[in-house]
Parts: C-alpha cells; sequence; structure tokens
C-alpha cells in the first residue's frame, strides 16, 4: 500500500504518528518537501526530496517489499558487492555490535593524551582496544622528534589494525608557566610535618626564578618563562601552580628570584601553567597582553601541518579572531588540508566571547584546571554546562578535560566523586571525555580509560531506559536554503529513530556535515556515519553517537544502501530484519527500511 503526504519545514515541533500502521510525520511550515510512504507488512519506506516551489517533481526513491530497486544508471548486477573488505570500519566497534548488538555501542567519545606511561606502541594499542577514539599530543612536554615518532606509531596502528584514532595537537600558548623541572618527571611540594615535640615546623620553601642556570639548578628551584615575573609579583600574592594543585605564598623577592611557602602541598608537573592572586582577584594585566599563540606555537603548527593531524587545540583563546588568524594560516599553508581547530575554553577572556569563539572554531575544550585557576571553583560546573550547551547549539563539537580521574595516576581505582564528575559530563551529553596526566604519566593508563568506557555506557544506557529526550532548543545554524533543508531532514530523521526504536541511522556523507547534524540531535541509536575518505573518517570519531566508516559510494541511494547491507552483512554486523533509517547529503533524502 502507497500513501502521499506533504511534510512542512522549518519546525522543531514534529511529530510522529502511528494510525492503523501507517505512519506520519505532521508538522507546520513555510517551506514544502515532498514525501512518499510504502508501508507493508514487514517494513515501511519513507522518501523525502527537497523542493523549492509546490510545483516542482519529488525524486521518489521506490523499493518492493524491503529490495530497493535498481537506479537509472545502475545495472541490478551491480547492487551487491561481496567484497567486504573495501570497507573500513574501526575493530573494537565491529566487534561489539558483533557480540552486544546496535544498543552496546558507545556514543561518548574518549580522548587519551599521549606521553611516557603511554606512548609504546603496545601501549598504543592497548589504548586503542580499550576504545581510545582520539591521541593527544601535548607540545608543553617532548620535542618534535618525539612527537613524530607517536603520530607515526598511531597511523601505523590505524593501518595494519583496523582503527580510527585521531590525532590532537595541543599548542602550549603563551601564558605564564613553569620550566621543566631539569628533565624530572615531577616534582613534589609539601608542608613539613610534625616533629618530635608535635609543633608544626614552617612550611617548604621553593624559589620561582627567571634566571637561565648553566649548571645544575638549585634544590627546590623553578624557572618561569616569563621575564617579568619578579617584577609583576608582589610579596604576600597567591601563587597557584596548575590551576591550584598546588599553592604557594610570596614571602620575600631577591633580584630574579622569588621565595615561596609552600600552604597547599601537591604533584608539580614540568611546564605547568602558574597564576597569582593578590587581595582575592586573580592578576591577570599581564596575561592579556601576552599573544595567544606564542613564536613557539607558530613552530609547531608548522609541524601539525607537516605531519597531518587531525585536530589543532589552541591554548587560553581570548577572541575569535585568533581562530580565523589560525585557519586562514592552515589553508595557505596546505590548501588540501583539513585540519579543525579546537578552542581551548579556560580563561576568564575565553568566557566573556565563547558564542563567538566557538562558532569561529570547528570545536571547543572545556579545559577546567587553568579555567578553575581564574573563576571561582564553585562556577566551574555551572561554566562547564554553559559550554557544552552553546557548542552542542552550534553544531560544534566539545570535550570535557582536566582532572577527570586524577587519583588514577597513583591510584588503580578512581574516588566515587571523579566517577560522579565522570558521570554528569556523559549526562550533560559531551561529545568527549579527555585523559590527561592519567594517560600521560600515570601508572594505571589502560585502567583510567576503562573506567571512562564503562561509566560512559552505563550512564548511556540509564538515559536511554529512561527514554530522557531532552528538550533542548536547537537553533537554526544554516547559512543557506540547501543548509536549512539539511537540518531539517536530520532533525525529522533522528526524531523519526526514537519513536520508531530503530536500530541505527545510516547517513552517507562526503564532508561529515550530514553526520555532525545528526550528531547535534543526540538520537537513541548509533549513528553509521558513511565517507568517502579516510581523514573525514578519523574527524568523525570526535563526535557524538558516530560510527565511521571509509566506503566508495555513489549518488544512488538504492545502489549504496544495497552495497552497505552486503557487505555489513558479510562482517555479521548487522543482519536481515534491522530497522535503519538512511538520509544523504548528496539527495537530502530520508528512507526508512528494514535491511533485507
Amino acid at each position: 500500500m502507497s500513501q502521499s503526504l506533504q511534510l512542512f519545514t522549518p519546525s522543531s515541533n514534529i511529530t510522529l504518528l502511528k494510525p492503523n500502521n501507517n505512519y506520519a510525520l505532521l508538522t507546520a511550515s513555510s517551506r514544502r518537501l515532498q514525501v512518499t510512504t510504502t508501508t507493508t507488512t514487514k517494513q515501511l519506506s519513507v522518501a523525502i526530496r527537497a523542493s523549492a516551489s509546490s510545483s516542482s517533481d519529488p525524486k521518489v526513491l521506490l523499493t518492493h517489499n524491503g529490495t530497493p530497486e535498481a537506479g537509472p544508471h545502475v545495472a541490478k548486477s551491480q547492487l551487491v558487492s561481496s567484497d567486504s573488505s573495501s570497507i573500513d570500519v574501526d575493530s573494537v566497534t565491529e566487534v561489539e555490535l558483533k557480540e552486544n548488538g546496535f544498543r552496546s555501542t558507545r556514543r561518548t567519545k574518549l580522548v587519551c593524551t599521549i606521553g611516557p606511561a603511554s606512548c609504546g606502541s603496545e601501549q598504543l594499542e592497548t589504548l586503542a582496544g580499550g576504545g581510545m577514539n582520539v591521541a593527544r599530543i601535548n607540545m608543553c612536554h617532548g620535542t618534535r622528534e618525539w612527537h613524530k615518532q607517536v603520530i607515526e606509531r598511531v597511523r601505523r596502528l590505524n593501518e595494519e589494525k583496523g582503527y580510527a584514532v585521531a590525532i590532537m595537537m595541543d599548542t602550549e600558548g603563551s601564558e605564564i608557566h613553569m620550566g621543566d623541572l631539569g628533565g624530572a618527571p615531577s616534582a613534589k611540594a609539601e608542608i613539613l610535618g610534625l616533629n618530635s615535640e608535635f609543633t608544626i615546623q614552617d612550611g617548604e620553601i621553593w624559589t620561582f626564578s627567571v634566571r637561565a642556570f648553566d649548571a645544575p639548578r638549585p634544590e627546590r628551584t623553578i624557572n618561569v618563562n616569563y621575564d617579568g615575573f619578579a617584577e609583576d609579583v608582589r610579596v604576600g600574592d597567591e601563587l597557584l601552580v596548575d590551576g591550584g594543585m598546588v599553592r604557594f605564598d610570596v614571602i620575600e623577592k631577591i633580584g630574579p628570584d622569588v621565595k615561596c611557602r609552600c600552604t597547599d602541598p601537591g604533584l608539580m608537573l614540568p611546564r605547568a601553567n602558574l597564576t597569582f592572586w593578590r587581595d582575592g582577584s586573580l592578576v591577570r594585566e599581564r596575561n592579556a597582553m601576552l599573544p595567544t599563540i606564542s613564536s613557539k606555537d607558530w613552530l609547531d603548527i608548522d609541524f601539525g601541518i607537516a605531519e597531518g593531524v587531525d585536530f589543532i587545540a589552541i591554548s587560553f583563546v581570548k577572541s575569535a579572531e585568533v581562530i580565523n588568524h589560525l585557519k586562514s594560516y592552515i589553508a595557505a599553508r596546505s590548501r588540501d588540508s583539513d585540519i579543525a581547530v579546537i578552542a581551548k575554553i579556560e580563561s576568564i577572556d575565553s568566557l566573556k566571547n565563547l558564542e563567538e569563539i566557538i562558532q569561529a572554531s570547528d570545536g571547543a575544550m572545556v579545559a577546567r584546571g587553568d579555567l578553575g585557576a581564574q573563576i571561582p571553583l564553585e562556577q566551574v560546573p555551572s561554566a562547564q554546562q554553559r559550554i557544552v550547551q552553546v557548542c552542542r547549539q552550534l553544531n560544534k563539537p566539545v570535550i570535557v578535560a582536566s582532572q577527570l580521574l586524577e587519583s588514577m595516576i597513583e591510584y588503580p581505582t578512581p574516588t566515587r566523586a571523579e566517577v560522579a564528575d565522570v558521570s554528569e559530563a556523559v549526562r550533560q551529553r559531551a561529545d568527549a571525555l579527555m585523559l590527561s596526566g592519567e594517560s600521560a604519566m600515570g601508572q594505571f593508563p589502560d585502567k583510567a580509560l576503562t573506567v571512562l568506557r564503562s561509566v560512559s555506557l552505563r550512564i548511556e544506557k540509564w538515559w536511554r531506559e529512561e527514554k530522557r529526550h531532552e528538550a533542548m532548543e536547537l537553533p537554526d545554524i544554516g547559512s543557506s536554503f540547501a543548509d536549512s533543508i539539511s537540518e531539517e531532514i536530520c532533525i525529522s530523521a533522528a526524531k523519526m529513530a526514537n519513536n520508531l526504536e530503530v536500530d541505527a541511522i545510516f547517513v552517507y556523507t562526503k564532508t561529515g556535515h550530514m553526520a555532525s547534524l545528526l550528531s547535534r540531535c543526540r538520537p537513541d541509536c548509533p549513528i553509521f556515519a558513511f565517507t568517502t575518505t579516510t581523514s573525514v573518517r578519523r574527524r568523525l570519531n570526535l563526535q557524538w553517537g558516530l560510527i565511521p566508516f571509509r566506503l566508495s559510494f555513489s549518488d544512488d541511494m538504492e545502489y549504496n544502501l544495497n552495497k552497505t547491507f552486503s557487505l555489513l552483512k558479510a562482517r555479521g554486523m548487522i543482519k536481515s530484519g534491522d530497522l535503519v533509517i538512511a538520509v544523504s547529503d548528496m539527495l537530502q533524502s530520508i528512507q526508512v527500511m528494514n535491511v533485507p
């Protein structure tokens, strides 16, 4: 039986009705899409074709009993391919789908910072097998040669083992920070304990100096990269290391040296960020004068472009101007490059200009450690939620980072508070969670990743079981009529997927844009994103709910679907009867069908 109806758009109030097993979409609008629905006892097919005027003849994609017809330029013999090796899919996802089905797949993506504890080929493979979607290299530490070796190992791992791990390069930024601790991996500042008479001794005295030491530096002496540090700081100021992980009081200034007494002990890492407070307020005049991208950062960016990294994260972004400048620079240096720029939100300036920064960037990172050094700690949770919401509204992936499982640097299990923190980030529907010191220098990087993965899966499952379809308003972001049509199609597809309880959404996209629009809607089911290039596939691996595949496809959706069904069935990833929705950025169409 076949029925025709008209779908009006745009509208976010789309209601799916199911009268007598015939599905219909109802909405109100100013632009019209032509819709044809076909229902049988076994399947439902829907085809939608955008039309600028009511007189245009819609292109209807016809099916017969669940089997797509051959297109005008495709012979029926071409529809089915038995070459299962012509589709690339992440091996971990493939195993999950085979063993546990569609609903078991993790939607929240995981980023691991690579350091001494995780840079070997075996360690990288363990992390990839444990669910690492993006490997982050931090240019604050290590040499470019060392980072080059890590990139090569990740790329080789992708080629040999079938992963799609993306590379993110994080710049150092030009904020005030410590030196490299003379090559030591860390230093511990302590408050001296009770003596035999049980009287409290003074805290440890450390020296922060701008001097360059030829010989080994004196004990408890740390270099500072900012020449004006000793001039700007005053006796009585409070010095915070790494966003407050260690605190000192300034007690004396002697030329280029600043003597400080430890008040809150903790672990100091090489090149940790330094901030100082005076009379309860952050001293930020000098930081505001420093450039966002330093001369070293530009050299690192050249390195990242040459190595073909997938993302470049920019530290301490103050405005959209620096993002636009960097994008122009990348385009000029590598015209074929599609490197995405991630803005790190970690300063008061970032929060003041949040919307314009996120709009200009390709994504954002909630760098809570440094952010917590510039705003009161109790404001960090609300700032995180705001950043996550703005990113989703503007269709930009967002990473929640810093101290998610900080205790696992030294211990094999997290605290309950850390698990609650991770759960909240997942509940907010952030695209990705990031490990920093836990995976870079911690004793248990694989266990920390396992915690992120298991908590993400559990919270996502709970969310679906409770049917918590949040009513977040998703504003129109399209800059053209075609973009607006794509948005409406993705919103409709996501709502249909939830109401019909489909097993998966298939999206065929050359640029990744249509896949990101679907991810923005956060549907219950996983999104299989098929793209023709490996670079787009890796970049999509950062976004919520997307399972990226590399697949060669044509403009004929019926041919694409039959080829995809054949390839995935051959690998045991789908089976006959599975209900899927298919969308495409080539034809701007929707189809709903059972796998034949």
